[in-house]
């Protein structure tokens, strides 16, 4: 006879439905005890359970009657039933009370049921059906029939709780994310791979080749974005390697199968198996973990054996308050799992989340406080003098936190960095103005330095132009103007896709991909002309005038600020800007290049260079002042301008030069907050959330958290404030960091 795992029926039986549990009774009790018991009618034959919240049935001729209910509270339901059934003119003789949940102390309710109501009561709950499914056919069939379903969402990985907003995110744990993340410079593949897996798997949920149902990689990424929006910045880019990976015959076989006919991927039968079986261990876990509460609270003098439903309730709260304490204090909670034996270290308060918890409940008065002080027990008893189970169900939970939280899928990491795009005063390199313009014939969501750029100028920022990065932008525009008649003009209609790929003027790149596409597309024709006139008149390209039209462009497309010379000579020293330039200029040694164009640029540079720091002293920027690090930096890819200026950077104590990729990866990739947040209450801590935690990374996990107990040991609060805006200062400007799309930045 084929078994169903005893874990697996606990689940069903908590999630089953009242009518199906009914349908359910019936058929287990024919199966088990012989008893035909059939429904009752209503007032019309005297049958009384119409007047009733729950079905009655009834063995025909034995005055033996059997109730079944989801509900908890067996004292007043059986009260209630046995007056009704007297009142219409029956005598019971037993009463077989079923119900799905479980109860603490039942042969104490029973016996002192059956001596008040003169009638044989016997209940069964849900821990009698868990382990008497199993015993005989009928009554498997039975659970197979009707409440084996609640549990059929087990194939896949995914259900929801939410757990709502808890404002506020202290300096200590913004700290530690960017501590863990200047720690991390050679990039978190393994981490990434790893997460990246498990969101492939849990995405695929519902596939079934002999149904039909496939999806494609564009329809994988849409849902894993969906459900973890931080996951853009790298999920996009290790998908197609990831598919293929587990598609391939690894360790453990293949994981994912894909169907060339139609062209989509689909978990095979094995992977569902293994899916569901993991499923199954973790919802078991935080039943087990109910069943803990239940019993401390069935134990507990300040509730009677009648509270039932209260003590439902007291579970209930307790996991909302794990689930908020994680929200609002995780990383002290995981610290306080993870401290050594013997340490003094204290719980962080669950006083107030435990109040949230119980108004969002809508409970009050003497029951909200009756409540509290039994849930305060419960928990007391959790992380104090923990079950195995328990910490282990707690350990799930703090590596999902800190997964979420290293992937800045945590709502107030999110809002810190939000805020920081208000911040900024940007002197915006060339480099990356054209390469914004040669974007500018992409799709919205491919143009992603031009989307940066308007995203902090619309946040608050200012972006500024400063005279000389003008004339280099415009003198970019004139030198590709004049390779492209020379070289390429009367070879165009011959471009092809890899051609173009190999042309280094990113502008003229970008001409052949857009003239490419279009002619695919059978549209209109594209020229050279048509492209550079988007931004100034080609037949002026070396008129001042056409210098001009440049400007005002830029102004209007990016708000940009308009700096001249004069401002940026103000408080300057002459000679400090003729030394740093002739330095520069030898650092750089571009050879073959023209020596006046060189001198102007290295002098350009100089100049920026010397305006940040002047501008800082100007608005009183102090390093360690500000949360998000300092306002005012100069935005480019020309890393060998600071080998020339390293003496500067150790004399002003500060760098200058903001790196590119700092503004994709944590500004302008930022989902919306409320975004975040949705993901964050879908995730934590269900059955997704805690997969995702089974795949963090165990040296990772511990790195964190020995970082999180240095921060949260050896630092106030004031300092830490000091150390966040070091350490905002420090990733803004680290050039050795990389990043999973690094290669998007290719100089220009």
């Amino acid at each position: 006879m084929d078994t169903v795992d005893p874990r697996v029926i606990e689940i069903a039986l908590s999630r089953v439905g009242g009518t199906d549990f009914e349908n359910f009774a019936q058929g287990f009790f024919a199966a088990t005890l012989g008893a035909d018991y059939l429904p009752m009618g209503g007032f019309h034959d005297g049958g009384a359970d119409g007047a009733l919240d729950d079905r009655l049935f009834e063995a025909a001729g034995t005055q033996k009657f059997m109730q079944a209910s989801i509900s908890a509270e067996p004292k007043a339901k059986i009260r209630k039933t046995l007056k009704r059934l007297r009142e219409f003119g029956r005598d019971p003789k037993s009463l077989m009370y079923a119900t799905s949940q479980k109860l603490p102390l039942i042969d104490q309710i029973q016996e002192e049921l059956s001596d008040e109501l003169d009638c044989r009561i016997v209940i069964r709950d849900g821990h009698y059906f868990q382990h008497q499914i199993n015993g005989t056919p009928g009554a498997l069939q039975a659970y197979k029939s009707y409440v084996a379903g609640a549990a059929s969402y087990l194939d896949g990985v995914g259900a929801a709780d939410t757990i709502p907003a808890i404002q506020g995110l202290p300096a200590k744990t913004l700290c530690v994310f960017l501590g863990q993340e200047l720690d991390r410079r050679r990039g978190k593949s393994d981490l990434l791979e790893a997460v990246a897996d498990s969101l492939i798997l849990w995405s695929l949920e519902g596939t079934d080749p002999d149904k039909g149902v496939f999806l494609t990689l564009k329809e994988i990424e849409a849902r894993v974005i969906e459900a973890l929006p931080s996951a853009k910045t790298f999920f996009k880019g290790v998908l197609p390697n990831r598919v293929s990976e587990l598609i391939s015959k690894g360790d453990g076989g293949r994981k994912v199968n894909f169907h060339k006919k139609e062209n989509g991927y689909c978990l095979p039968f094995e992977t569902r198996k293994r899916i569901r079986e993991e499923n199954v261990e973790d919802e078991a876990l935080k039943l087990q973990v109910s069943e803990i509460f239940r019993n401390r609270a069935s134990e507990n003098a300040s509730l009677a054996t009648d509270n039932s439903s209260l003590i439902e309730q007291c579970i209930a709260i307790c996991h909302d308050v794990i689930h908020k304490s994680y929200h609002a204090q995780g990383l002290e909670i995981a610290l306080f799992l993870e401290r050594e034996e013997g340490s003094d270290s204290d719980l962080p308060s669950i006083n107030d989340v435990l109040d949230q918890a119980i108004s969002e409940r809508g409970l009050a008065g003497k029951d909200a406080g009756l409540i509290a002080q039994v849930c305060l027990s419960i928990l007391r008893g959790t992380y104090y003098n923990s079950t195995k189970e328990e910490r282990r169900y707690l350990r799930k939970l703090s590596r999902t936190y800190v997964l979420l939280f290293m992937l800045k899928n945590e709502p107030r990491v999110v809002e810190y960095f939000r805020s920081m795009t208000s911040n900024f005063n940007l002197y915006v390199g060339a480099d990356l103005i054209v390469r914004a313009l040669s974007e500018h014939l992409l799709s919205k969501n491919d143009q992603m330095t031009k989307n940066a750029l308007k995203l902090l100028k619309a946040a608050g920022s200012q972006l500024i132009l400063t005279d000389k990065t003008l004339d280099e932008v415009w003198h970019h525009f004139r030198t590709t103007h004049l390779e492209f008649i020379n070289n390429y003009q009367d070879v165009q209609n011959y471009m092809t896709f890899s051609l173009a790929s190999q042309i280094d003027r990113i502008l003229i790149r970008a001409f052949f991909y857009a003239k490419i596409e279009r002619a695919s597309r059978k549209k209109e024709p594209f020229g050279w002309a048509n492209y550079l006139g988007q931004f100034l008149t080609v037949t002026e390209i070396a008129r001042d005038t056409a210098r001009g039209e440049l400007r005002e462009y830029l102004i209007h497309e990016f708000g940009f600020t308009f700096e001249d010379e004069k401002a940026m000579l103000s408080g300057i020293d002459p000679e400090q800007l003729y030394e740093l330039a002739a330095t520069i200029q030898k650092t750089r040694n571009k050879k073959g290049r023209d020596e006046a164009s060189e001198e102007i640029l290295c002098r350009n540079a100089a100049l920026t260079v010397l305006r940040v720091y002047q501008r800082r002293k100007i608005e009183g920027e102090r390093s360690g002042g500000n949360p998000y690090g300092f306002k005012t930096w100069w935005l480019t890819q020309q890393t060998r301008v600071q080998n020339a200026t390293g003496p500067l950077i150790a004399k002003e104590g500060s760098r200058y030069m903001m790196r590119p990729e700092f503004v994709l990866h944590f500004l302008a990739a930022l989902p919306s907050a409320k975004a975040v947040q949705t993901s964050y209450d879908r995730i934590f801590p269900t059955i997704l959330g805690v997969k995702l935690g089974n795949r963090m990374d165990e040296s990772a996990f511990k790195r964190i958290i020995s970082k999180a107990r240095e921060v949260y040991d050896d630092v106030d609060h004031s300092r830490a404030k000091v150390l966040l805006a070091n350490a905002s200062a420090q990733l803004q400007s680290d050039f050795l960091k990389r990043y999973e799309d690094s290669s998007f930045f290719s100089k220009v």
